[in-house]
């Protein structure tokens, strides 16, 4: 055996040869040995143990598995005799001993122990294997392997050695035993443990828990249930939690307040993952130290043992398993904590939102903060993690590069400072380019969510080409805005990367300067690798410290814009709640309810549920109010009308009651809980089934549903619909008509059985008989509000409904009472509102029929379009929203090469490929630098001096070049080519949206559409360009490091066919699943989104019903369920960085194994430039890998995009366009024309010849046919045969916009562009100022938008009423040049008094247009000149009035007869 050398009992660390040559000196010393590989870890273990007792102890037993348990603590006796013998042996001097030998024995002996104990409690009360005993085995057998061998080595009987061999054999049996699973032996069901935590540290290490992710992902398609749990730390509430603690605690006021807020939150988790992080800088630092004593060993080695090299390849290994298994840790403490963060903002904003005032703000902009903002926050939780470690490397890395260059490390401290100071400088120009950018972003997205939600109106008025070209102009204007940002953007990061790329030629070269005039020595091979990679090392830190700033200045700017959503004003509830008699439930503090029939009725007191006492209210504190000194009663159980003329504060006086409006002076006192069923006019409905939107937050109750159900009259339209109840309505409700829209929301209102209901005009619209049914029942005296004793408060137009009221209370244009009181009080009135009326008292039969008469044809219309819009959500496998699974999906894990191709396609050909070059010219320059380096340090060693300037010039030439075409590669893409590329995509989803089907409309979600361009079009804008151009960067230096690495010895060469083979399989394993949950991750965001913006437009019913806790844990759910993809999507990415740096460890140690064997014929040089390479690959590698899966969730984009254009059907465009002046006279005559809705015949032989200038009125019971006919006018819908011929030109030949344009629409909704006054009424542009303003006078609005700012002010429909958007519409009408007057029930939302107003305009503004007028009121018709009756799709009357009420027979007579009865 071979003699040891001396100093075994000094701390060494290593034994000290001395003059003995022949000793064996490859060792450490014993005393460092037993200090730090056993007194330090076992005194660790110790300290921790005792912590981790006090807290398991408390803990409830939930493992039962007494045979684990029993081998468990058998073993750990047996290593604790071993110990005790070892112990005894060292003590008697029975092996070599030495000062510290009796402490390690003695600690070992004590941390045995005190892990059996730990071990017990571990077992029986966690169901995971111990982090800390598996940590602690297993760092305790990598470290006794070199004591272990230290033991063979000494000259000693062989006792000792064997018996500590036997400990380390039993410490390898329990490493073991820590390690087995206990899930299956456990009381806790899979709910209440994700299955993250069910790993003990080696599980988590080696994420074995995605394993099972991995192989469905594999083998099958993925849908939400098949994702795994997360634990409840990643989910909504505790993170919101500890944000809001920190949220409270700063001062508000101050700048940056909430920033603060969101870093102390967090700080903990940052902190936390310093530790290995600071860790894998310890390594990442070793790695030049290696390099220079792996040169040094080769070219010294036949004067060094061959255990060095040996050694070397050893140390290889362990350096940069520690890198892979370091960085996996800090990465994933990381992404916790950006999950943490998420939610915890996410959670915030809702939260804020629900209490908000309701028109302080919009959806589009709160949602943009909920999702661009907080995702940029999120992903600059790495620079925060870095920021500390990065400062402490690159010190100590620049004070190791001096050990080597001397003075002259100092110039990449200057090279940096100069870059990271302009680069400072230019990042204080971001935040504001950045706020343009986003505001730019958000004024896109919210005009096309409206005009994509509006899009009948759109295409009624004609305006599709203009509102085309609006959202193109926008976009424009967005992508100038990108680009200035992107400017700024490319020149602080060329900024950055020039001091790295720089920084190896500005060295070398001042280091060339100071040898030549210093005459120093030699430039030695392993001095030259040795710094360079050193700098090598400094590059990361410069390119994150000075990447950080723009990315947090960027982030901070996006917690800004939420600290002012946050600060937002909030609605202050100004009603006060006083104490009533009536008897209420503990509980609840509700009235006691008593069942009867199905329905409840609610014992009262007969004090007013509601005071009004002397109020005034506003929309804005300072404005002058809308209803003023209302004093008001609602007694419990009566019927409340509201009535007066448009805009004189009816809805108003509704939302003040409610608490949404200022009250500028009086109170409110309700004198029930303050939960009030509340319907607004535009009924506010959720993007699920009917059910679901009835039921809102309530429990299912068949018998009380079944008679809501039939209450409302919605019987028969479940029975059109294709699953009934169950049937999805789509956004807004697109899928039902208005009526239906409206009956839902009522039903909505009567289930919920609040003591008050509140309804604002509810029943407009509805037919005659759905009308009365539905007011009888609900409303009426035995309806079910009313048998219930429930406060109802109405606001109408319809004035034949007073005689049915207890209360009425008529409001003036000033918005004061002028009459309140019972209708016999007010009848009896002299002089009065109501007196003035003449109405008498009649049936409800009777009353309802003056209402409009609904197009219950819709009805029919959409029951074939919502059997269509089942089909295609089936098709698209979304199982969160249709219950369909998605595993039947084909294809949702292939790769993205189509949408690769397409968007390469979108980038231009010729800018293309100049990029393409410029890429390739810089990584050849920068492949070229240490391949030089090698030349230049071989030419020096021959010639020391000689010819330096010519070896540094080309060197910073080599620097300068790869500098320039990195600057022209940046600029070429992401100034010239992505916008063209940007402006190309959208141009594609917007053109197919523009031009598709009404009937498309109808079954499509507005939300998924608006998604192509909000969500998708972030993606193309802001990930994509990035995205491409460093994944197109990293694979050619990808492909340039493996050259350079393979450069060092051709055997290596032999491996690379092998590791293209490993990495083959490696990313298609990772790649078929990752790309899974990507699509999951954004699918799963999307109701979260939905209900985002479902919230924030129904504010005011959510908070009157008192459902905003219900709707937060709503929000909360989806949250949780959106959180799963987001975390696992990260998760499987650092299981892919973890495969791909051991990967790399591999082929270090090859690399250097070889380099060992191959000593004698390998170049000291070439190794250098090998194994500088090979530290880079992994860097590479994962870049590539991390860019690339940035690219593919964006290229998922376009490929949403390509399908949106593919699958969305396009109008039938006709090719002609008509002369300017068409229509001149308005001749209209249709031809033998049918229509059909799916299999449903709706119009039948349609034959008509109207003259120019006749005004014809359309009448006829519920889905007779009106609208289909004047949508088949428009060519709205195109019809199964016949033709419609308008001044001698068959319609089906014309353009649709140009169809549009000519024929001027009114429908039943107003439509409106986002712009100012005059573009909303001319967006033609064909008219004067004066022409406007004699419209405006004739409509009676004029003096409203005079108040506003005129016609170049914005227009802002929130100051106009109802009544006064439908005037504005038909004031853009009557400026319209054209000779054909289209009106679908454009006046059901006016007051007798101004529709009367509006048929007196269309006989005199429009008298020589010919109207077509789906009449609202028979009597406001009884002048014109035609009356169109129809039934059943058939034309049965078609004469003019006088004619018509003529005939006994006439059903136009016995219809007229009905209503004036």
């Amino acid at each position: 055996m071979v003699l040891r050398c001396s100093g075994d009992d000094s701390f060494g660390p290593v034994l000290d040869t001395g003059l003995a040559s022949e000793c064996y000196s490859f060792d450490f010393t014993l005393v460092f040995e037993e200090s730090i590989f056993s007194i330090a870890p076992c005194t660790l273990v110790l300290i921790l143990a005792s912590i981790r007792l006090y807290e398991v102890r408390r803990r409830p037993v939930v493992v039962h598995w007494p045979l684990l348990r029993s081998i468990k603590l058998g073993t750990y006796a047996v290593q604790a005799a071993l110990q005790l013998a070892l112990l005894a042996l060292w003590a008697t001097d029975r092996g070599v001993a030495t000062r510290t030998t009796i402490a390690s024995a003695v600690l070992a002996l004590l941390s045995t122990l005190g892990l059996q104990l730990l071990s017990d409690l571990e077992h029986r009360r966690t169901v995971h294997p111990s982090t800390l005993l598996q940590a602690f085995f297993l760092s305790t057998i990598l470290l006794d392997i070199p004591r272990l061998r230290t033991q063979w080595l000494i000259d000693d009987s062989g006792v000792v050695v064997s018996i500590f061999t036997a400990t380390f054999a039993v410490r390898l049996v329990l490493l073991s035993l820590e390690s087995i699973r206990k899930w299956k032996s456990t009381t806790l069901t899979p709910e209440q443990v994700a299955p993250e935590m069910r790993q003990g540290f080696l599980g988590r290490t080696f994420f074995l828990w995605l394993i099972p992710l991995f192989r469905e992902g594999y083998t099958r398609n993925l849908g939400m249930d098949d994702l795994l749990a997360i634990d409840d730390d990643l989910k909504g509430i505790a993170p919101y939690e500890r944000l809001l603690k920190s949220w409270n605690a700063v001062d508000r006021a101050q700048k940056h307040s909430f920033t603060t807020a969101v870093f102390r939150t967090f700080l903990p988790e940052l902190a936390l993952a310093f530790m290995p992080k600071l860790a894998w800088m310890g390594f990442n630092l070793a790695q030049p130290y290696l390099v220079h004593s792996t040169i040094t060993y080769i070219t010294f080695h036949k004067t060094l043992p061959v255990e060095y090299g040996y050694g070397l390849v050893g140390a290889y290994g362990l350096c940069y398993i520690g890198i892979a298994l370091t960085q996996r840790w800090w990465m994933h403490i990381a992404l916790r904590t950006m999950t943490k963060l998420r939610s915890s903002l996410v959670t915030i904003i809702y939260k804020t939102m629900l209490t908000i005032r309701a028109e302080s703000g919009n959806s589009s902009a709160a949602l943009s903060l909920m999702s661009t903002d907080v995702d940029r926050v999120t992903n600059t939780t790495y620079f925060f993690v870095n920021v500390i470690p990065d400062l402490i490397q690159l010190v100590l890395a620049l004070y190791i590069l001096s050990t080597q260059l001397g003075a002259t490390a100092v110039a990449p401290v200057v090279l940096v400072l100069i870059c990271t100071g302009m680069s400072g400088y230019i990042g204080q120009l971001v935040p504001p380019r950045q706020r343009k950018w986003m505001a730019a972003i958000q004024k896109r997205v919210g005009i096309t969510s409206n005009i994509m939600g509006s899009m009948k109106g759109v295409k009624v008025a004609g305006l599709s080409d203009k509102a085309e070209k609006q959202i193109e102009e926008l976009r424009s204007y967005e992508l100038e805005q990108s680009t200035q940002f992107r400017k700024l953007l490319i020149g602080s990061l060329l900024l950055s990367i020039s001091s790295t790329v720089l920084m190896p030629a500005v060295t070398f070269t001042v280091f060339a300067i100071v040898q030549q005039v210093s005459g120093g020595s030699q430039f030695s091979v392993a001095q030259a690798f040795t710094s360079y990679s050193l700098i090598n090392i400094i590059f990361g830190p410069i390119m994150s410290l000075t990447g950080a700033w723009t990315n947090v200045m960027s982030a901070q700017a996006c917690l800004d814009r939420m600290q002012t959503f946050l600060l937002k004003e909030k609605r202050q509830d100004y009603r006060r709640v006083a104490s009533r008699t009536a008897k209420t439930s503990p509980e609840t503090g509700e009235p006691v309810a008593t069942s009867d029939n199905s329905s409840e009725k609610v014992e009262i007191s007969e004090e007013p549920w509601i005071k009004v006492r002397d109020g005034s209210f506003a929309w804005k504190p300072d404005a002058s109010p809308i209803v003023q000194n209302v004093d008001i009663d609602i007694m419990p159980g009566e019927l409340t009308l509201i009535v007066g003329p448009v805009a004189s504060g009816k809805s108003t006086l509704l939302k003040a009651l409610l608490g949404e409006a200022y009250m500028l002076s009086g109170s409110i006192e309700i004198t029930i809980p303050a939960e009030i069923a509340y319907c607004d006019q535009e009924a506010w409905l959720l993007n699920q089934t009917v059910k679901e939107n009835v039921l809102a937050f309530e429990k299912y109750e068949k018998g009380f549903y079944d008679e809501v159900i039939q209450a409302c009259q919605l019987n028969e339209d479940l029975e059109h619909l294709p699953k009934g109840d169950d049937t999805l309505i789509g956004s807004k409700g697109v899928s039902l008509s208005g009526g239906q829209k409206q009956r839902v929301a009522l039903a909505r209102a009567v289930y919920n059985r609040k003591p008050i209901v509140i309804l604002d005009d509810i029943l407009k619209g509805l037919d005659a008989d759905t009308y009365s049914k539905c007011f009888t029942a609900v409303l009426g005296p035995e309806g079910l509000l009313r048998r219930n004793r429930t406060a109802v408060i109405l606001a109408t137009h319809n004035i034949q409904l007073l005689p049915h009221a207890e209360h009425i209370i008529v409001l003036n244009e000033e918005g004061r009472i002028v009459e309140k009181g019972s209708f016999d009080q007010l009848s009896a009135s002299e002089g009065g509102y109501v007196n003035g009326l003449g109405l008498k008292r009649s049936d409800i039969q009777q009353a309802a029929i003056v209402v409009a008469e609904e197009v219950e044809e819709e009805i029919i219309e959409k029951e074939a379009m919502i059997t269509k819009l089942q089909s295609i959500k089936s098709q698209k496998g979304k199982s969160h929203d249709t219950g369909i699974d998605s595993s039947d999906v084909p294809s949702r894990g292939r790769r993205n090469a189509d949408a690769l191709i397409a968007y390469m396609k979108s980038l231009g050909r010729t800018n293309f490929l100049i990029f393409c070059i410029f890429g390739i010219a810089n990584a050849g320059f920068s492949t070229a630098q240490p391949l030089w380096l090698n030349v230049w340090t071989s030419a020096d060693q021959l010639h020391p001096v000689h010819g330096t300037g010519y070896y540094v010039g080309i060197f910073v030439m080599f620097g300068a070049l790869n500098m320039i075409f990195m600057g022209l590669q940046f600029w070429t893409f992401m100034i010239f080519i992505v916008s063209h590329s940007a402006k190309l995509l959208h141009k594609k989803v917007l053109k197919a949206a523009m031009h598709a089907p009404m009937s498309y409309f109808v079954t499509a979600d507005t939300g998924e559409i608006v998604n192509r361009f909000s969500q998708d079009m972030t993606l193309i804008d802001m990930s994509m360009p990035g995205s491409f151009v460093m994944t197109y960067t990293q694979a050619l230096n990808g492909i340039a490091q493996v050259i350079l690495t393979c450069v060092a010895s051709a055997w290596l060469a032999l491996s690379i066919p092998v590791l293209f083979l490993v990495l083959f399989f490696l990313q298609k394993f990772y790649l078929r699943t990752s790309r899974q949950i990507r699509l999951l991750d954004l699918e799963a965001k999307s109701p979260l989104y939905s209900h985002f913006i479902s919230s924030f437009e129904g504010l005011a019913a959510l908070r009157a019903y008192g459902w905003t806790k219900r709707a937060e844990n709503e929000s909360m759910a989806r949250l949780d369920d959106s959180q799963r993809p987001y975390y696992l999507l990260f998760c499987i990415q650092r299981w892919l960085t973890l495969a791909l740096d051991l990967i790399v460890a591999a082929l270090a140690v090859l690399l250097v194994g070889l380099a060992i064997a191959l000593k004698d014929r390998i170049s000291p040089g070439l190794l250098g430039v090998g194994l500088t390479s090979v530290m880079g690959i992994g860097n590479v590698l994962s870049m590539l890998i991390q860019f690339w899966t940035q690219l593919e969730t964006s290229l998922g984009a376009v490929t949403r995009i390509i399908q949106f254009e593919a699958d969305t059907p396009r109008e039938e465009d006709g090719p002609d366009m008509p002369r300017p002046e068409w229509p001149d006279k308005g001749a209209i005559k249709v031809t033998g024309m049918f229509a059909k809705y799916g299999d449903r015949t709706v119009l039948t032989d349609i034959n008509l010849d109207i003259k120019p200038g006749e005004k014809v009125a359309v009448c006829g019971r519920s889905g007779s046919g009106k609208s289909t006919l004047i949508m088949l006018l428009l060519r709205l819908y195109s019809p199964e045969s016949g033709s419609v011929v308008v001044d001698g030109v068959d319609t089906a030949t014309l353009n649709l916009n140009a169809l549009r344009e000519s024929l001027v629409a009114l429908p039943q909704d107003p439509m409106f562009l986002a712009g100012t006054v005059r573009y909303n009424l001319d967006p033609l542009g064909k008219v004067s100022d004066e022409e406007i303003f004699d419209a405006l006078e004739k409509t009676g609005i004029r003096s409203v938008i005079e108040e506003k700012g005129g016609l170049d002010g914005d227009l802002d429909t929130d100051w106009l009423s109802a009544g006064q958007r439908q005037l504005f519409c038909l004031t853009r009408a009557m400026l319209r040049k054209s000779r054909v007057l289209l009106l679908d029930e454009a006046t059901s939302s006016l007051d007798r008094q101004t529709e009367a107003f509006v048929d007196e305009l269309i006989r005199t503004e429009f008298k020589e247009w010919t109207a077509i007028v789906v009449a609202h009121r028979l009597k406001t018709v009884a002048e014109f000149d035609k009356i169109l009756v129809l039934q059943d799709g058939h034309v049965v009357e078609f004469d003019s009035p006088g004619r018509l009420l003529a005939r006994r027979d006439s059903v136009f007579r016995m219809l007229w007869d009905l209503q004036e009865s």
